[in-house]
């Protein structure tokens, strides 16, 4: 068998043209689905001899040929894709596109489409210059096939760049328009086109507005919310979210018009989050489109939208290995529960709590950060807080204050500040953790929010608390290094410096624990610090 193939592949330089077409023929009958095939080929050296015939001035038969060989050796083994690669077969086939043959060029399209297909989150050769003007110019081509492959292309091309390139990519002239036109088809091209649309609105706030300039994009992609695949119809609603989010959107096309189309991207976005194919990215722009509008938090309520969330909740095979889709579910649910009453008592009484505590210890920073937020809009009604597992959800809670990324420390404190406010247990299980020094360490930080954010959680940890609690609150903030939070700067913090020292008073039986703590300068800090702000206001 190998001493046949070798015979195959050195027919490949042979001077004839008929001999080496007949060749490169026999070698993609062969390699076609036969990954075995494939390598042995490629052992013998095969790929560099198939891209030495897309350089020749050869006819278009056997262009053709070497173009679709060379694609297939590429498309679903690694060793072919780098062998293409290695051989520079990518630049060859971008050479042939330029081709004045139309059926040299689809073919060419069609063989880098499988190479990028193959190429992972980074494509082989960067599109610039005449090729890419090329290509840009193929969408609009008078051959169908032809504007519809390089639409793929392009398409295939957006999925595994980066947002740099694609930023780059949509600054190119002509791109907008032309995809925006290829909407209006009804061939492959026009699912392609909404998703390099969606891909490349997503990475430039000028693409998202040139879209609008073309006189049917409303039309255009509303019917795509019909689209026959869920990709098409998630692609459309990715459009549409990021033409909504353009400045000014509003003054161009009218308050009311932004609303509509809201409210016809969110019944498909409710059904796409049952979608196995459009998971990772359905949740995200969910939550996207109810960030926009509150009245969008309204309808998604009205929806049931928290009953299909809380589902996916429960179906943790669903969650397995996607990050993405985990954290866009927990969001989408803190954003309605934030303040929905209704939503928040549907998610209780669907006893979802334990998956979003477990949650916490996900091994995506994301998805821990979701689930903080998400408690933290639950904990935000005192109704629903009586019925929060505190045993289950504090331990993990606390460790995720001790860890070192600053964002994620201040969704847990944010969390924590709410969950502390009137429960004993959770009270007692932060005075009696490393929680506690880790709170009054983000006090000193210099970032305003996370500072005024720990002053509030130290201030409803003491509310109401016993005297233990109180007091380790007090061991752990020496006054010395609480004084200057009244003085400071930032006016949440200071406000809640002095919600401290209420709860903190409000709390004793009596004040001497209080001035034994402040050494006997909590009344004339507080004296002076509201004479200093009676001056500032102008009041006698």
């Amino acid at each position: 068998m190998v001493a046949k193939q070798q015979e195959v592949v050195d027919r490949l330089r042979s001077p004839d043209c008929f001999t080496r077409l007949k060749a490169v023929r026999e070698i993609k009958n062969q390699i076609i689905g036969n990954k075995n095939r494939k390598l042995s080929y490629i052992k013998l050296e095969a790929v560099p001899r198939v891209v030495e015939l897309l350089q020749e001035n050869a006819d278009a038969f056997l262009l053709v040929q070497s173009a679709a060989t060379v694609g297939s050796f590429a498309y679903g083994l690694e060793d072919g894709f780098r062998a293409v690669v290695a051989s520079g077969g990518v630049q060859h086939l971008l050479h042939a596109v330029s081709s004045q043959d139309d059926t040299v060029v689809e073919a060419a399209l069609r063989a880098l489409k499988l190479v990028w297909q193959s190429s992972g989150a980074t494509p082989p050769h960067q599109l610039d210059g005449l090729n890419l003007e090329r290509l840009i110019s193929l969408l609009s081509a008078s051959s169908t096939r032809t504007s519809e492959v390089a639409t793929q292309v392009l398409a295939q091309y957006c999925q595994c760049a980066n947002m740099e390139v694609l930023a780059r990519l949509a600054q190119e002239p002509n791109v907008a328009s032309a995809l925006m036109q290829l909407l209006l088809s009804q061939n492959g091209g026009q699912e392609a086109a909404v998703t390099a649309l969606a891909l490349l609105t997503s990475s430039s706030v000028s693409m998202a507005a040139q879209c609008t300039v073309h006189p049917h994009w409303q039309h255009s992609l509303l019917s795509l919310l019909k689209h026959s695949k869920p990709a098409g119809r998630l692609a459309a609603c990715v459009c549409l979210r990021n033409i909504c989010l353009t400045p000014d959107i509003q003054d161009k096309i009218g308050a009311t018009t932004v609303e509509t189309l809201h409210r016809a991207m969110l019944p498909v976005l409710l059904k796409l989050l049952h979608m196995p194919n459009v998971l990772d990215t359905a949740p995200q722009v969910l939550t996207d489109l109810l960030q926009q509008s509150p009245a969008m938090q309204k309808a998604a309520n009205d929806s049931d939208a928290v009953s299909s969330l809380t589902t996916l909740l429960h179906h943790e095979q669903t969650w397995h290995n996607r990050p993405r889709f985990k954290d866009g579910v927990l969001r989408a649910l803190a954003i309605l529960c934030k303040n929905h009453g209704d939503a928040r008592m549907n998610f209780m009484e669907r006893a979802s709590i334990g998956q979003v505590a477990r949650a916490l210890d996900d091994a995506d920073l994301q998805v821990r950060a979701a689930a903080c937020a998400c408690i933290q809009s639950l904990s935000g009604s005192m109704k629903c807080l009586r019925h929060i597992p505190m045993a289950e959800l504090m331990p993990p809670m606390l460790r995720l204050l001790l860890q070192t990324e600053p964002e994620l420390q201040h969704s847990a404190l944010k969390a924590l500040s709410n969950l502390v406010l009137d429960t004993a247990s959770a009270k007692d299980s932060v005075a009696q953790s490393a929680g506690l020094p880790a709170m009054v360490q983000m006090v000193g930080t210099p970032d305003d929010e996370r500072r005024c954010s720990a002053m509030w959680a130290l201030a409803n940890l003491i509310h109401g608390a016993s005297p233990a609690v109180c007091d380790a609150v007090m061991a752990a903030l020496p006054w010395s290094q609480f004084l200057p939070l009244l003085q400071d700067d930032n006016s949440c913090v200071q406000d809640k410096s002095f919600m401290f020292m209420r709860n903190l008073a409000a709390g004793r039986s009596a004040a001497e624990c209080v001035k034994q703590w402040s050494h006997g300068s909590a009344v004339p800090a507080l004296v002076a610090r509201m004479q200093k702000a009676a001056k500032r206001t102008g009041m006698p």
